[in-house]
């Protein structure tokens, strides 16, 4: 009985010492401030309620590694060959107790037996530390003999366990916070000390509204004084035309708690008023207290105005690009058509997606989409301007060429904020250009094809250019050696008889008659020959009247002289001969018609027959017997008449081909004879009045006499009347009237314009 009552005893002492052991752990835990206070008490109560001389504690890292944190009675060797050990994982929810009486007694490594036999180490617990009931570690208990683990042993591991994790729960919870409101302390302070000095205003205030701090740059435009912030109604500051609604969007977002943008007009340290933008946002403390707003207010008074200046330029842009001939548009980055002028209305409408986007590739002809799309990918990776002629859809459907442009616009770091460009309607001046293109080919075929070089000079600047072969051709000069200038025209090809003639046709050319001619003969470059050329062309002037450029053609006429030469040569002689053999004929007629006793009139009339032919023969070989000039004839037949007063005349210039011209001849000569004989010439008294003229068709030729005898009508026409008559309407069409009025005969003389005037 004694036995067994001190048994109990023992238990209720063992039972005892074990509640102030906990009651000191308690006591200890609830009063520390930092884990390692916690880990200290921890050991004590450790070693002291499960009767180890060692132990020690370990939690989980952030790597999820079990570490060493607290221990007593261990060696640095055998720590660091445990560490890490451990069976559970971190998290890992109601972990169960692990005790080993007899580690020489299991199956672990024997590396791992040794290293805890060395350490002196025969037993082990492992007691899990929960939080949250969550596994955040262990504490380990080392016996240095076998040990059982009881009951009572295990339940009061674990409950030093429990306040164990708890403890570690708080401590680090209360590490938090009061690094929480370190941070929190710290970062209000640089938030301070940032704010003061920033280039913004910035200002905070309390749930109601009213001004708790205002930054330096904010009390210098309020002119408020630091100490009177508490005082201060910021609304005071607001242009009476905003205050209400300012102060109505700043209420609605304090009583919601949320953030809040605005923009007013505010009263500056200068005077004037000002436009600031407002972000401001709700401030929370750590438990979630609504304590007031923080705002920023910035003064965009210059922005507003650089974009008002902006929204000006911008219209103007707009209002100069709808007067504009061309399709004008911009676009962002990208190439996504922001804006056209009103030009886009001469186009089809289809450039509008259904999205309501402009799309500009919808303009552009199908065959002319891929280099186009080509065009533009080149130049936006490049950032270049680009050009490219296309065609584009009108309104009508219709597909018209443009010529289209495009410029990159750049902000002040080399980046393509968006693009500018035309389109210019150029089909127009490409059906133009197509029609000139042919023009000129028919042009070069047609100089080709007559064999004429082709020129252009610079008079003022003395600079020439040969515009096609035929000019080198005609000079004897190859194409490598490049074309003379004026002086070397002048003195290395153009006859020196004719240098001069050059020069004055030039110096005498005026604006009135533009047209330019001249025939000269030049000396070939490469073999000397000389040769003829006509030179035509039209003359370009000056705002003074000088000659500045001459454009024109060069002919090879060297043929053409050496024929007319021919020609001359063969004419002369054909007169020549003519003559001789109309000289027979009259030595004929005189030995013919000779009379015995003196001479007989035919002879003469025949004579007079015979000069006026020759008269006629010699005009037209002076015109190479190509026409003679009625002027010339009228002129030949009067001889001195006119001279002495006896006769008057007057017409046009009228050509007649040969045979009209010696008929004519004819004609006047036997209106003279006759006037000579029997009519006004007969008399000292008697005169001539010739008149011609001629329109567009018809020629008109009078001859009257006046002041000679009375004339009365022959009774029969003699051979010379008859001869006028059959002749002239043989040869020129005519209608002839012979008028034998009494005061003189009037001949007059209606015919077609002679064939020789048509040509002309």
């Amino acid at each position: 009985m004694d036995q067994l009552m001190g048994l109990r005893t023992e238990a209720g002492e063992k039972r005892a010492d074990e509640l102030v052991v906990l009651f000191r752990l308690t006591d200890r835990l609830y009063r520390a401030r930092s884990q390692e206070e916690v880990f200290d008490a921890a050991l004590d109560a450790i070693t002291d309620a499960l009767g180890c001389r060692r132990a020690s504690i370990l939690l989980f890292d952030d790597d999820g590694v079990m570490r060493f944190q607290a221990w007593r009675g261990l060696s640095d060797g055998y720590r660091k060959a445990v560490d890490g050990h451990t069976p559970w994982r971190p998290g890992d929810r109601d972990p169960e107790p692990i005790f080993v009486p007899d580690m020489q007694a299991t199956e672990e490594p024997d590396w791992l037996k040794q290293t805890i036999e060395r350490e002196g180490i025969r037993s082990l617990g492992f007691i899990p530390l929960v939080a949250q009931g969550g596994a955040i570690g262990k504490f380990m208990t080392y016996y240095a003999q076998p040990h059982v683990f009881g009951r009572r042993e295990s339940d009061l591991a674990v409950t030093i366990a429990r306040q164990i994790g708890f403890s570690i729960e708080r401590a680090r919870a209360e590490e938090a916070r009061r690094a929480a409101e370190d941070e929190l302390r710290v970062s209000e302070e640089r938030f301070r000390q940032m704010s003061e000095d920033a280039p913004v205003m910035i200002w905070t205030s309390g749930p109601d509204g009213h001004c708790q701090a205002l930054n330096r740059m904010l009390r210098h435009q309020w002119n408020v004084r630091e100490s009177e912030i508490a005082g201060f109604d910021w609304s005071t500051k607001i242009h009476p035309d905003d205050v209400a609604r300012i102060g109505s969007e700043m209420g609605q977002a304090i009583a919601e708690r949320r953030t809040v943008s605005t923009k007013g007009r505010y009263l500056s340290a200068n005077g004037e008023y000002q436009i600031w933008t407002t972000e401001a946002r709700p401030h929370f403390s750590a438990r979630g207290d609504f304590l007031g707003m923080i705002g920023v207010n910035v003064d965009v008074t210059e922005r507003e105005r650089a974009e008002q200046k902006l929204r000006e330029s911008e219209q103007r842009f707009r209002n100069l690009a709808d007067i504009m001939p061309q399709l004008v548009w911009t676009s962002d980055a990208e190439g996504h058509v922001e804006y056209w002028n009103s030009r886009i209305a001469q186009y089809t409408a289809s450039h509008v997606a259904p999205d309501g986007r402009y799309r500009w590739e919808l303009l552009v002809h199908p065959e002319d989409y891929p280099i186009t799309g080509k065009e533009w990918e080149t130049a936006s990776k490049l950032r270049q301007p680009y050009q490219i002629t296309h065609r584009l859809k009108m309104r009508d459907s219709s597909y018209r060429w443009h010529l289209s442009r495009a410029t990159p616009l750049r902000d002040a770091y080399g980046n393509v904020e968006r693009w500018i460009g035309t389109a210019t309607d150029v089909h127009d001046l490409w059906t133009a250009e197509d029609r000139l293109r042919e023009s000129e080919e028919r042009r070069r075929i047609a100089t080709d094809a007559a064999g004429l070089g082709v020129f252009e000079w610079n008079v003022e600047k003395d600079v020439s250019m040969w515009a096609n072969e035929r000019m080198f051709e005609i000079f004897g000069v190859p194409a490598e050696d490049g074309q003379p200038e004026r002086n070397g025209f002048l003195d290395s090809f153009l006859h020196a008889e004719d240098r001069e003639a050059f020069r004055n046709a030039v110096g005498e050319a005026v604006p009135e008659d533009d047209n330019f001619s001249f025939v000269c003969r030049i000396f070939r470059a490469d073999d000397g020959e000389k040769r003829w050329l006509e030179v035509a062309g039209r003359m370009e002037f000056t705002a003074a009247g000088k000659p500045s450029r001459l454009v024109g053609v060069i002919a090879d006429i060297t043929e053409r002289k050496r024929a007319e030469k021919h020609r001359k040569l063969l004419i002369h002689e054909l007169n020549h001969r003519v003559k001789n053999s109309l000289a027979v004929v009259q030595s004929l007629a005189k030995q013919t018609f000779r009379p015995v006793d003196g001479e007989d009139p035919r002879t003469a009339i025949f004579d007079g027959r015979l000069s006026a032919l020759a008269r006629a023969h010699n005009l037209l070989t002076s015109e190479n017997w190509e026409k003679a000039d009625l002027v010339d004839l009228v002129r030949h037949s009067l001889g001195t008449l006119v001279a002495e007063g006896r006769a008057n005349w007057s017409g046009p210039s009228v050509k007649l081909m040969p045979k009209q011209a010696v008929t004519m001849a004819m004609a006047l000569h036997e209106l003279y004879t006759n006037a000579l004989k029997y009519g006004a010439l007969s008399t000292g008294d008697g005169k001539l009045d010739i008149r011609w003229s001629k329109n567009a068709d018809h020629f008109s030729f009078a001859w009257q006499e006046r002041d000679g005898p009375p004339v009365a009508t022959p009774s029969r026409r003699g051979f010379g009347s008859t001869m006028i008559d059959r002749a002239l309407r043989s040869e020129l069409d005519a209608e002839v009237t012979m008028d034998f009025r009494p005061d003189g005969l009037v001949c007059t003389i209606e015919a077609p314009v002679p064939m020789a005037e048509e040509t002309d």
